[in-house]
């Protein structure tokens, strides 16, 4: 194979992994068959079968450069932070690997219990939501003080997955919004 062939190949992936994952978003995993996938593309079945061999293979494709990314961070990351400083640096670059990659949360904000993902999938995400919720605890935090930090943690994750469904502050763009969730998680975490 040709190194234009190859290039030819992974662009041709990338446009199967965009449209998939907006068809995904739009109507459901379960109700998009690869047909449709296909006829957006202005491809046959077997030219989509080329690429991927199967739906969940369209999904893994989808998913695992965001779940990777999750996993190397959580891998880097230690046992438990020292401090408030160090989760919020690490609350920040979570933060930042879920708005890299667009394409990915799309598919996570769609509604349901997401039984609809195959299980290796759903049991990799878990691992991450009790990881992360686990680094969102600092050592010698009540109570109360953990539960708030669950909620921060909810918070944020809530607004950069699900950042289509919630309200909308006239005027005000996605950038400053985000400043100012990172200034209430971080002001809360600080008490």
């Amino acid at each position: 194979m040709t190194r234009n062939q190859t290039s030819g190949n992974h662009a041709t992936r990338e446009k199967v992994l965009d449209v998939a994952a907006v068809l995904f978003s739009e109507n459901g995993y379960a109700s998009t068959p690869l047909s449709l996938i296909a006829s957006k593309l202005e491809f046959t079945k077997a030219a989509l079968y080329y690429h991927f061999k199967s739906k969940a293979d369209i999904l893994t494709g989808i998913l695992d450069p965001l779940l990777d990314a999750i996993d190397e961070l959580l891998h880097d990351t230690p046992e438990r932070f020292p401090d408030a400083q160090k989760r919020w640096e690490f609350m920040v670059e979570y933060s930042e690997l879920l708005l890299s990659n667009t394409r990915a949360v799309e598919v996570l904000a769609i509604g349901g219990s997401h039984a609809w993902m195959p299980a290796d999938i759903l049991g990799r995400i878990e691992w991450h939501r009790t990881r992360t919720m686990e680094l969102a605890m600092i050592p010698g935090m009540s109570d109360e003080e953990q539960v708030r930090a669950e909620l921060l943690m909810d918070v944020m994750q809530r607004e950069i997955v699900f950042g289509k469904n919630r309200t909308v502050v006239n005027g005000m763009t996605h950038k400053r919004r985000r400043e100012v969730v990172y200034d209430f998680i971080r002001d809360s975490l600080e008490q």
